[in-house]
């Protein structure tokens, strides 16, 4: 009777197993709307689901009714999905941001009369604006973007400028072979503008968004209060005429003027002390004669004589004198200005993702060829025109890369802060360029380098106007480095 009783009670048991069974996980939770339970479920359109669970009419019958809020998809940026992949902020479709960086920097380029100008460990101080703006096209979120930077050099190690190789390495003999040193200034600019497509691409929660654009870099630099070298100089015999002495070794003489030719074995002849006056010294003052009046005073000269007790110039008779030698001299001013123009168009990739609700990282690759202009300004040549001196332009051999790893944090649904490093590289191979040449006056010679003279005997002197002369090899390469680090912030409207 007692197994009867509680095969009965079992049975009346099973339909309120079989309800909890049904019960599972709210359906607010489940993927799929086929998976959820969905065991007498009504939908409130305000307050979410409101589901009800009911089991049979028998004795002791139990009901149990409960609320869940209504599910809502995440919109505020930086918000993850349920797998970690970052979503896009939605909404947010005009960002300015504005950033303050350090930028350390060296530029140096190669001419090609193998003279070498170098600015080594720039700093600058640069500001950067940016504004983006989203919108869609045929079902794609893309983006375009504007960007301009600005900045001064702050401090700096030195400028250099070498010139210890010949012009032309088949005329060994023939250059400046000086080197100088000094201190430098410079101001840069940027403009970058560009489109993209926003999260194109996706590996493993990484998001990819390729981006095409146009960007200007110039960056303007100077050299200034540099120390030359006081090179000694073999002061050279000349005629009254302007032309050099030259002579050979069985003891011939000639007169060459200035930029003549001069025959092989022929060598120049220097000045000796011989051949300078000398001021007559009395009881340790100058000798001076002047008129009756005591005005129009001139230096009594007399002509060297080996037994004199001091050797004037520091030479002996037949000797060379030399002038200079005797330490470094400070050439104060600007000595060097060089501005510089790197233009064309870039293609950038960007990956990013979202680390936490509040933390992304980004990756930012971009590289280009870009179009060379150089424009070279020496205040100190004479013979060379101003404004400018020199130009070098052309894209052989032309390279461009930069890459960026950033750090952003939200601070608000709207204002993020940033923190990121950077690295650039520019750089042209050998490339034309015009120099233009300052008018002046010269000796005008015959096909054999000797002087043309007038009627009265005096050499011709001729003017050349001011002309640019087209140089194939005018600069051998250039090179741009820098390294970046920036601090921004970013708020979207």
């Amino acid at each position: 009777m007692r197994v009867k009783l509680a095969t009965l009670l079992i049975l009346l048991a099973l339909p309120s197993i079989a309800v909890s069974a049904r019960e599972g996980v709210p359906f607010f939770y489940q993927n799929q709307w086929s998976q959820a339970n969905q065991y007498d479920f009504r939908v409130n359109s305000t307050n979410g689901f409101v589901g009800q669970t009911q089991g049979p009419h028998v004795i002791g019958q139990n009901v149990q009714s409960f609320q869940i809020p209504r599910a809502t998809n995440p919109m505020a940026t930086g918000h993850m999905t349920p797998n970690g992949i970052a979503k896009h902020r939605s909404g947010d479709e005009f960002v300015l941001s504005a950033s303050y960086s350090k930028q350390f920097a060296q530029f140096t380029f190669y001419t090609g009369v193998n003279s070498i100008l170098n600015w080594s460990d720039m700093i600058f101080d640069v500001i950067t604006l940016r504004a983006e703006r989203d919108f869609k096209l045929r079902g794609y979120e893309l983006f375009a973007f504007g960007e301009y930077s600005f900045g001064d050099m702050v401090s700096g190690g030195m400028s250099f400028d070498f010139d210890l190789l010949p012009y032309d390495k088949n005329v060994p003999s023939e250059g400046l072979f000086k080197v100088s040193m000094g201190d430098m200034s410079g101001r840069l600019s940027n403009i970058k503008v560009g489109i993209g497509a926003r999260h194109i691409w996706d590996m493993g929660g990484w998001k990819l968004s390729p981006i095409i654009g146009y960007q200007i870099f110039q960056h303007n630099l100077e050299m200034s209060n540099h120390l030359y070298p006081n090179m000694a100089v073999l002061l050279p015999l000349m005629g009254q005429d302007g032309s050099y002495i030259y002579g050979n070794t069985i003891g011939d003489y000639a007169a060459i003027a200035p930029g003549g030719v001069v025959p092989d074995g022929w060598y120049q002849v220097c000045m000796s002390p011989e051949d300078l006056a000398l001021v007559i010294i009395n009881n340790g003052q100058p000798s001076v004669t002047c008129d009756n009046n005591g005005e129009n005073c001139y230096l009594n000269t007399t002509t060297y004589n080996p037994l004199f007790p001091q050797v004037p110039w520091g030479v002996g008779s037949g000797e060379c004198v030399v002038v200079g030698g005797d330490g470094p001299i400070m050439i104060d001013g600007t000595t060097h200005i060089y501005n510089t123009t790197w233009s064309g168009l870039y293609l950038g990739l960007e990956i990013e993702k979202q680390m936490t609700f509040v933390d992304r990282l980004r990756f930012y690759g971009q590289i280009s060829m870009p179009n060379y202009h150089g424009e070279g300004i020496w205040p100190n040549r004479d013979d060379w025109q101003q404004n400018p001196s020199f130009i070098d332009y052309g894209s052989n051999g032309s390279m461009h890369y930069q890459f960026e790893m950033e750090y952003i944090h939200r601070l608000g649904d709207r204002l993020e802060l940033s923190l990121k490093g950077d690295m650039t590289h520019f750089g042209v191979g050998a490339i034309p360029g015009d120099l233009f040449v300052s008018g002046y006056n010269y000796y005008v010679t015959d096909q054999d380098g000797n002087l043309v003279r007038d009627n009265n005997n005096d050499p011709v002197i001729d003017y050349m106007p001011p002309q640019t002369i087209h140089i194939s090899d005018s600069l051998r390469w250039a090179r741009w480095y820098s390294f970046g680090l920036t601090l921004g912030i970013k708020y979207a409207f």
